[in-house]
């Protein structure tokens, strides 16, 4: 499969068939890219890095940035070239976990986050939204997954930002991925997953699951560097 710009369902499909086989690679946390592009998901992601693949960054490879665009581990800096750094997108996570279930994307998901395929128990609670919700447990550890960046290791740079503000705060960004200066901001779409239109109690289950990591990332500055 081609290292750019595939479809989210196809992606899907990918790993369904080999994420066995991809994650007993040696090779598959290599880093040798010196720009990464991570998020626990449903926060932009994919249109960002097919921009900054458009523009020759030298961002991580592999199917769709598989397994580093929602990899949960930061690296230690021994891991890493020089001149590394991580562009770390936040955004609601209701919203983002409506969006993963709403494109079926769960399974692969759940792979990308823990770096382990879902056994059977776990596809069982993840097979709809509404069964997962019904549990009232996050199985893909969204506040694990900020909490591990906001404290990344020492020796290279994250710059978090929040999904709202990708545009208005691009010369931050460009500056920070040291772009050209005439590098224009990507065009992101409007979200099509809003959890507040979901009928009860779905709702009120998101927001029991979410509410608090919600609040959280709603506290932090529009972007914010984590040296």
């Amino acid at each position: 499969m081609s290292s750019e710009r595939i479809d989210p369902e196809d992606l899907q499909a990918f790993l369904e068939q080999n994420m066995q086989e991809l994650l007993q690679s040696e090779d598959l946390y290599r880093i040798e890219h010196t720009v990464q592009v991570t998020s626990f998901g449903g926060s932009g992601t994919t249109a960002l890095c097919a921009h900054l693949l458009a523009a020759d960054v030298d961002l991580q490879p592999g199917p769709a940035q598989w397994p580093f665009k929602h990899r949960r581990q930061p690296p230690s800096a021994d891991e890493v070239p020089d001149g590394f750094r991580v562009l770390y997108l936040v955004g609601d996570p209701r919203d983002a976990v409506l969006s993963i279930f709403r494109r079926n994307l769960q399974f692969g998901h759940y792979g990308g986050v823990h770096g382990r395929a879902p056994d059977d128990e776990v596809r069982r609670r993840l097979a709809t939204l509404e069964g997962f919700l019904a549990t009232g447990v996050d199985e893909f550890e969204l506040a694990d997954h900020v909490d591990g960046w906001l404290n990344h290791p020492s020796g290279y740079p994250v710059l978090v930002i929040r999904y709202e503000h990708v545009v208005d705060h691009w010369d931050r960004i460009r500056e920070f991925l040291q772009l050209e200066p005439g590098n224009q901001p990507p065009e992101l779409r409007p979200r099509r997953s809003d959890w507040t239109a979901l009928a009860e109690p779905m709702r009120g289950q998101l927001q029991q699951m979410y509410g608090a990591l919600a609040a959280r990332i709603e506290a932090l500055p529009p972007t914010l560097l984590v040296d």
